[in-house]
């Protein structure tokens, strides 16, 4: 960074965490402002002064980045890279900085939406999961977050314990959907012993999980328990290995 850069608390009554990030990364307060309400929240204006921040120069970067977007920000967007360094008379570094964010917002919109696998069937879940599980020589607990379209969001592992039992709690196993604004989970464990058979502890842990999923509002699509012959699913049964499955 410059040092010509002058830093300044945020704002009074901002989050409190965001002032103790603010402060230790240095931010300018627009820039803790972009964290603290979403870049949503704030104008052109204070998006291109956090991509211009550190010019070095006197100009405040806020004043720059009003004179670029003059005449618009269609305009700003068809700017070539020389226009850009001569208007907002940044340093070399910064202006390129202008132009590589603008790139990426063309190429964003350009992109095409890459097609994601829908796991509509419990085969599909249980294959998903079973490099994860159908292996391990203790009891793992895992929760497959899903969209609403049951398109994968990320997998994470809530437990893990000894070979006969692996316990969890229904705050435990929920976070990560809340955590990220998951609409639909997946749970599932393994049985060491290869014998997929749900056991009493099992339909009791169950119910708990999907009580605990209409009260907050997810939607628990299913508990598997996986073992080396073969998956039980609390929705439609057992289930063949996904090697096995495959050759058949």
């Amino acid at each position: 960074m410059g040092r010509d850069i002058l830093f300044s608390d945020p704002p009074a009554g901002a989050n409190p965490f965001l002032q103790d990030v603010a402060c230790a990364l240095q931010l300018r307060p627009g820039m803790s402002r972009i964290l603290e309400v979403g870049p949503g929240g704030v104008s052109d204006v204070e998006l291109v002064a956090a991509v211009l921040a550190g010019t070095g120069r006197r100009e405040r970067p806020e004043a720059i980045a009003a004179r670029l977007l003059e005449g618009g920000l269609l305009r700003l967007r068809r700017m070539p890279a020389c226009e850009v360094l001569r208007e907002s008379r940044a340093r070399p570094a910064q202006a390129a900085r202008l132009v590589a964010a603008l790139e990426l917002g063309r190429r964003a919109m350009s992109a095409e939406q890459q097609k994601r696998e829908r796991y509509l069937s419990p085969d599909l879940i249980a294959a998903r999961l079973w490099p994860l599980l159908a292996d391990l020589a203790h009891e793992e607990f895992w929760a497959f977050l899903m969209t609403a379209r049951m398109e994968e969001v990320r997998c994470v592992r809530i437990a893990s314990g000894g070979l006969t039992q692996c316990s969890v709690l229904p705050r435990e196993a929920f976070a990560p959907a809340l955590v990220h604004a998951a609409p639909c989970v997946a749970f599932a464990h393994n049985h060491p012993s290869g014998d997929p058979t749900p056991s009493s502890d099992d339909h009791r842990l169950q119910l708990m999980l999907d009580e605990a999923g209409r009260a907050l509002g997810v939607r628990v699509v299913d508990h598997l328990v996986i073992a080396a012959d073969g998956f039980h699913s609390a929705r439609t049964g057992a289930g063949q290995p996904p090697r096995q499955r495959a050759v058949a």
